[in-house]
């Protein structure tokens, strides 16, 4: 008799649930939430989600909407985030990313400078419209609660130490044999010691620009954050322009961290050909402007991310030579 009821109340609470109710549902699962990639402006999540279709049709969606905050404040929300379709009775995963910018975390956070470390909270919310089948729902939603540590950067970048050897006698006269000039050595040697200097020439007996000649630079690049967070790195592949002009590339391994200020030496040469009008301009004015792109790689905490996060920039400014 007890056996009875028991199978009577189960059978009278299946009639009373919903006809979806007892349809299989699909799945959405956040599989990997990390730190993909920094800038000195900005970071870089990386989200997988996936998502198992029950269903003989195809399931579509825009995305998730994702609400960012830092150190307890409402910092930003994107919207229509990884959206994907979904075949029928399949399971599909799709990656994408969403960026961060500093400077809406440091409008946003108090006491932002003192900070090494900030505690960001994303809720998540992801709705997926359900087929026009008898008994289904309009749709079904997940949430989602993902914290990850950021490191708390507030950069000021400078190029400084900015200046040019001139060639030797020997090098001039190599490179006037190399393009056929007859010029005297001594003068052309002359000449561009008068370019370096910022001093106009006064025998011009060559244009510098037509000569094929190294030059060497070096300057120190540096990288102070007014914040607490590490930018601690053992090498940078860089790409210098002046004036608007690209000048050197390569990588570097003199990196020298003192305090908050990371200093990068650099000695690279350019060719002569680059001493344009927009480059001379440097010397007689003994001033420019600098653009520099950069790429590293910054070991954080486990916790964080095992693997290294690359860190990559463009950042501009002016500088004087002595």
């Amino acid at each position: 008799m007890k056996n009875r009821k028991s199978a009577l109340i189960l059978v009278l609470i299946l009639l009373a649930a919903p006809a979806w109710a007892q349809l299989q549902k699909p799945t959405a699962e956040v599989r990997r939430f990390q730190v993909e990639a920094l800038t000195l402006r900005d970071v870089t999540f990386l989200f997988e989600l996936a998502v198992k279709n029950p269903y003989p049709v195809e399931l579509s969606f825009s995305g998730m909407t994702l609400d960012f905050s830092v150190e307890g404040a409402k910092v930003f929300s994107a919207q229509s985030k990884g959206g994907f379709k979904v075949p029928a009775r399949q399971e599909k995963a799709n990656t994408f990313t969403v960026t961060l910018e500093y400077e809406a975390v440091i409008r946003m956070v108090k006491e932002y400078a003192s900070k090494e470390w900030l505690n960001t909270v994303i809720d998540g919310v992801l709705v997926i419209p359900l087929p026009k089948l008898p008994g289904l729902p309009q749709d079904v939603k997940f949430t989602y609660k993902l914290e990850k540590k950021i490191p708390a950067i507030k950069p000021q970048v400078a190029l400084v130490g900015f200046s040019v050897e001139p060639p030797t006698a020997a090098q001039v006269t190599q490179a006037l044999a190399k393009a056929g000039k007859k010029a005297d050595p001594a003068k052309a040697q002359k000449v561009f010691a008068d370019v370096l200097a910022g001093r106009k020439p006064e025998a011009p007996v060559i244009d510098p620009a037509e000569l094929d000649l190294p030059l060497s630079v070096s300057f120190t690049l540096e990288i102070r954050n007014d914040a607490k967070g590490p930018l601690s790195f053992q090498k940078l592949g860089y790409e210098l322009f002046v004036n608007g002009e690209s000048l050197v590339l390569g990588d570097s391994s003199g990196v020298v961290r003192e305090g908050a200020r990371t200093l990068v030496k650099v000695t690279n040469t350019f060719s002569s050909k680059k001493l344009s009008k927009g480059v001379r301009a440097i010397f007689s004015d003994r001033k420019g402007s600098f653009a520099v792109k950069g790429s590293a790689s910054i070991k954080l905490p486990d916790e964080i991310r095992k693997e290294p996060v690359p860190l990559a920039f463009h950042e501009t400014g002016t500088f004087s030579l002595k």
